[in-house]
């Protein structure tokens, strides 16, 4: 009664504010029959706490005179299975979170050695009411008190207690400075002992539950950020420094299941097989972020910390182990993961270290062929060519050692490296001499030429990371490097410029023999080429001009036609399809997303796709309905418009601008003349064009009915009416169909019967979603059917010429809109022919 009736009087005054302090420190035990009085007394200390640090300094004063937060700590002491931690940890971190942050906490410059210092402190900060809240938060961080709430034997692994204990740990690191993370350690001379707040962070950071992960690295991070030498000396030291080691290696158990996933065998479909892979990707993105979080913070020996154990735990042994899953001989993981994992690995957390280290080894083949090649072949004379072959390969294996970003003065565990790289040697076998390039031959370039087009195309993309790099050493990149310079002492026999025709040629077979692939590998296969024909400046050359064949368009053999025309074909045999009349609207969407695809740079191009190439494409079965036909106008036009850009990159090099940008996207989905815009459900519309017969729907009876066949520029419908009741000339529409898709046909029994397919299938519930632009095919679809009925075989015959001619008509339309892109394409032809 009397609580209450000072909560009416002033709830946030100091008199009311020692009134509850009182009442708390009354509390002997608390249990269940206690337990709400004192979660609201806690609630109202809280309450006080906060709306003091704000307007009235005299009730932070009465906080730390009366010692309260020593309360919180007694309240947990006395606790008999009354299951107030929960609560009291909620309001501990809702205080802590209020504390003016600038004030409270930045501007602690002070630190007491001893009591003396801390009531001199005391006696100046209450000078103003800044000094208020500096005190306030000392107290709180001082004496211990947060480490024995920290340190509280817990039930922490049932129930719901996990999220509340780690949202206190995060609302403490989120407070701290250099001046008061001192106050949480337990320090024995120079160093510190114990680290509760960090320590136990730790407990929970692979917890199963996301939001307490990511409140565990965010408490690591803001520990990182403020530490100091003392500090850094125990996270850095044993066994605390197990947390890095541990999470490298889970990080690869992330990676080989992801393998795993994408190697399973079973019956899985190809779409959710694909969001599986997206799904466990994400989590493997989702730790390199946090690894380079770390390695962002701004302490050398935490980074060279971070990179060893990420070297040594993750990147040596996959690209060790690259030329053992060539063979699959028990590799862990598969040449396609790796790829992926590396590439990754460079765009997410890139570093100097972690590009020279991965360039490195994958060089170290390539050198090694070039040193042997030119010592067996110079093995008579004093000639120089093979001293700098010599010199770059003790130097590749010394990057490999050193770890560029501390200026090669930190050795990243030489010893285990040097055993690496000696292991490596001994993989190397060069079997083919005068330095030609071998498709047999291990390393990088068993890849680049392998028959696997996947292979190709991810260790081709993992090329064009490293080689656009700005982070690749001056020593490493002459190899490498897509481009010449006056200053590249090795780049006669760079890498690419060594092996240029034979990596164009095999991206060309892909892009020739495209019935077999994706239109996403094809798109992959156009990047990458696109990429590498930016720095061939004497182009392709006649081989490869032929194998892509845009010097003619030649239609007189459909088996003899290659790369460019086979696009072709395919998609003009598309404007005979199902889906004719969208043809124009597919080219405008798939053109910015083509000239997105190929004019993204390495560093942000999604390296997913070398997962979802190994995919099987999704079957058919023989489908025939308008929804795979969909999927087929839409391959057509996706693979049509990349060879085109390619073909206008080859001799332009630029790619094309739309030549159907300038045409408005209304004149092929919206209907202008008057009759066929009011062709809706229930509307009206003339018969002058209407056609009598007679129809029965399910469950009902025949109807007499006017099918009226309407088309304007590349819309086109198909309307059913009845008679209009009072308007002799017009009828009522009772059903809409789109032209395009019919495919009218007379029934061979009943010849005054026309059946009709209606093409139901809507492509935007189907539409592309947020990853990777891959289409989801429904597991079952169904058109729809209609029977017309007619009075003889006449009217029938003339009811199908007349659906037919409509049809035609539209047909031409959408050819017109087509044509500035079709003008166009046989006037770069003609051109070229010239040339």
């Amino acid at each position: 009664m009397m609580r209450s009736f000072w909560r009416s009087v002033d709830r946030f005054s100091v008199l009311h504010f020692r009134s509850v302090i009182d009442e708390l420190k009354q509390i002997k035990v608390v249990n269940m029959r206690n337990r709400e009085l004192v979660l609201d007394l806690l609630q109202s200390v809280v309450e006080i706490i906060t709306y003091g640090d704000k307007h009235d300094p005299s009730i932070l004063e009465c906080f730390m005179d009366r010692q309260v937060v020593a309360e919180f700590v007694r309240m947990l002491d006395i606790s008999e299975n009354s299951r107030i931690e929960a609560p009291l940890l909620q309001y501990l971190s809702i205080m802590i979170q209020n504390m003016d942050n600038e004030h409270a906490i930045c501007k602690t410059i002070f630190r007491p050695i001893n009591s003396v210092m801390h009531e001199i402190l005391c006696y100046a900060e209450m000078l103003s009411n800044m000094a208020h809240r500096i005190q306030m938060v000392y107290y709180c961080f001082s004496n211990g008190y947060i480490n024995s709430i920290i340190l509280h034997p817990y039930e922490l692994d049932g129930g719901d207690l996990a999220p509340y204990y780690v949202s206190f740990l995060r609302a403490v690191s989120g407070k701290i400075n250099r001046d008061t993370l001192c106050l949480l350690v337990n320090v024995h001379g120079d160093a510190v002992v114990s680290f509760p707040l960090y320590t136990e962070a730790l407990r929970f950071a692979h917890h199963e539950e996301k939001m307490i992960q990511t409140a565990v690295r965010t408490i690591v991070l803001n520990i990182y950020n403020v530490s100091d030498e003392m500090i850094y000396k125990f996270i850095m030291t044993p066994p605390v420094s197990d947390y890095f080691s541990v999470m490298v290696g889970r990080l690869r158990e992330m990676c080989i299941l992801l393998d795993a996933f994408l190697h399973e065998k079973g019956d899985m479909d190809t779409q959710k097989r694909r969001n599986g892979l997206i799904l466990e990707s994400d989590k493997i993105i989702d730790e390199l972020y946090y690894l380079k979080d770390i390695l962002s913070v701004d302490e050398p020996r935490l980074n060279q910390l971070v990179t060893e154990n990420l070297l040594n735990g993750l990147v040596f042994p996959v690209l060790f182990s690259l030329p053992a899953s060539m063979n699959n001989n028990g590799s862990d993981l598969s040449a396609i993961t790796s790829l992926y994992i590396l590439s990754r690995l460079l765009q997410v957390v890139g570093g100097r270290s972690m590009i020279n280290n991965v360039a490195g080894v994958i060089l170290y083949h390539f050198l090694n062929l070039n040193a042997r090649t030119l010592s067996e072949g110079n093995a008579s004379d004093s000639s120089n060519e093979v001293k700098p072959f010599s010199k770059c390969l003790n130097e590749v294996e010394k990057i490999i050692s050193y770890a560029p970003e501390s200026k090669g003065d930190g050795n990243i565990n030489g010893n285990y490296l040097d055993s690496l790289l000696e292991d490596f040697r001994t993989r190397v076998n060069i079997s083919c001499l005068n330095g030609d390039i071998c498709p047999k031959r291990q390393g990088i370039l068993a890849f680049v030429f392998s028959e696997d087009q996947c292979l190709l195309l991810a260790s081709t993309f993992l090329l064009l990371i490293l080689a656009e790099s700005k982070d690749l050493d001056s020593l490493l990149a002459p190899m490498i490097r897509l481009y010449q310079t006056q200053d590249a002492m090795y780049i006669q026999d760079s890498l690419y410029l060594k092996a240029e025709a034979k990596i164009l040629n095999a991206l060309l077979k892909v892009l020739a023999f495209q019935e077999s692939h994706s239109p996403e590998m094809l798109w992959h296969a156009g990047w990458c080429l696109q990429k590498l024909l930016n720095f061939c400046r004497e182009g392709l050359d006649d081989d490869n001009l032929l194998l892509f064949n845009v010097r003619f368009l030649n239609f007189s053999s459909f088996h003899e036609q290659t790369a460019y025309d086979h696009s072709h074909v395919h998609f003009l045999k598309e404007l005979d399809g199902v889906w004719f009349d969208h043809i124009p609207d597919i080219v405008r969407n798939e053109w910015s997303s083509c000239t997105k695809v190929l004019e993204q740079s390495s560093q942000y191009k999604d390296p997913i796709f070398m997962l979802e190439l190994v995919l099987p494409q999704q079957s058919t079965n023989g489908q025939t309905s308008s929804c795979f036909a969909w999927q087929k106008t839409v391959d057509a036009v996706k693979a049509f418009i990349l060879h085109f850009q390619l073909k206008t990159f080859i001799f332009e090099r630029e790619l094309a601008e739309n030549p159907l940008i300038a045409i408005s996207s209304n004149d092929s989905g919206v209907i202008c003349s008057s009759n066929v815009s009011s062709a809706s459900f229930g509307s009206n519309v003339s018969l002058e064009s209407g056609i009598p017969c007679t129809i029965a729907f399910s469950n009902a009876e025949i109807r007499d009915v006017y099918v009226v066949p309407m088309v304007h520029k590349n819309t086109g419908k198909l309307l059913l009416t009845e008679k209009h009741p009072f308007r002799s000339r017009h009828g009522v529409v009772i059903a809409i169909a789109p032209l395009a898709g019919l495919c009218p046909t007379i029934d061979k029994d009943h010849p005054s019967w026309l059946h009709l397919r209606i093409r139901e299938f809507n492509p935007k519930l189907y539409a592309t979603k947020a990853k990777g632009d891959h289409f989801s095919m429904p597991d079952h679809f169904v058109d729809g059917r209609w029977t017309l009925g007619f009075p003889d075989a006449k009217a029938c015959k003339d009811a199908h010429l007349a659906i037919l001619r409509e049809i035609t008509k539209q047909r031409s339309a959408v050819e017109a809109t087509l044509a500035p892109l079709l003008n166009y394409d046989l006037g770069l032809a003609e051109e070229n022919r010239e040339k």
